[in-house]
């Protein structure tokens, strides 16, 4: 699932979401928020610490003999 940023046009809040895109964008003041596009910007440039902890998966993965696996969200967070 990719990582979305949305920003609230009324306060200017910003959030990161981890979604499909035909999941709903996120309600902030009562309404919608806008998807913000980076446009360029990698996101092993903008989420070095993610991408660190997927490579790290990954290599344990390939120390144990495993095949590589897309990994859950919730394996990257712990």
């Amino acid at each position: 699932m990719p990582l979305y940023d949305y920003v609230c046009e009324k306060c200017g809040k910003s959030e990161s979401v981890l979604s499909h895109i035909d999941c709903e964008t996120p309600i902030c003041c009562g309404l919608s928020m806008g998807r913000l596009y980076t446009g360029g910007c990698t996101i092993k440039e903008k989420y070095p610490l993610w991408v660190n902890r997927m490579e790290d998966i990954h290599k344990k993965q390939q120390e144990h003999g495993e095949r590589l696996r897309l990994i859950h969200p919730k394996e990257v967070l712990c």
